[in-house]
């Protein structure tokens, strides 16, 4: 494989689309399969760097934040078994999965139990986009794991928005994901 070329093989599709993928693992729908997840662990990469980076925060808040701190936590914990998925279906497709970076610059700085809520339900909001994007390209196969890693995203930023006091009605979105 030469440098800054993904392989694009389909895996565990029907049987017909894993030999034609194997015959030809550059064809273009298998690109965009194998973008759609890269993008989609991009966005998992950068959830766990912002969970973590709020319940580092939250920690030493004592019970006041432990709400908050619960919520990171299942955050970070979610999105690492997403991530685990989703470099194990990209590899099975063939394709690399991109690495996690050592930081990533996140959309609000954690200094309060308010702040974490609120990087919380930004960084769910992030991967419901990434998972909302991913299925209009994943095979019914894929679109499974895309479709819970959506619907997970959404359930939990709105309990941050929720922790954080926005009445029920303004703290779910219609569709996350979609512009």
């Amino acid at each position: 494989m030469t440098p800054g070329r993904r392989g694009r093989r389909v895996v565990a599709a029907a049987p017909a689309e894993t030999r034609a993928a194997r015959q030809n693992p550059s064809a273009p729908g298998q690109a965009a399969v194998v973008d759609a997840l890269n993008t989609m662990l991009t966005a998992t990469h950068a959830a766990i760097y912002a969970a973590a980076a709020a319940g580092g925060v939250l920690a030493p808040l004592g019970p006041a934040a432990a709400g908050a701190r619960e919520l990171a936590r299942l955050s970070w914990v979610a999105h690492q078994a997403l991530r685990d998925d989703l470099v194990a279906v990209i590899g099975a497709r063939g394709g690399q999965a991109p690495p996690a970076l050592p930081a990533y610059r996140i959309p609000a700085t954690p200094v309060s139990v308010a702040a974490s809520l609120a990087l919380l339900a930004q960084i769910e909001d992030a991967c419901a986009a990434a998972a909302h994007d991913a299925t209009a390209v994943l095979g019914a196969d894929a679109r499974e794991l895309a479709i819970d890693a959506l619907s997970g995203a959404a359930v939990r930023a709105q309990r941050a928005r929720l922790a954080a006091g926005l009445p029920p009605a303004t703290a779910t979105r219609a569709l996350p994901g979609a512009s």
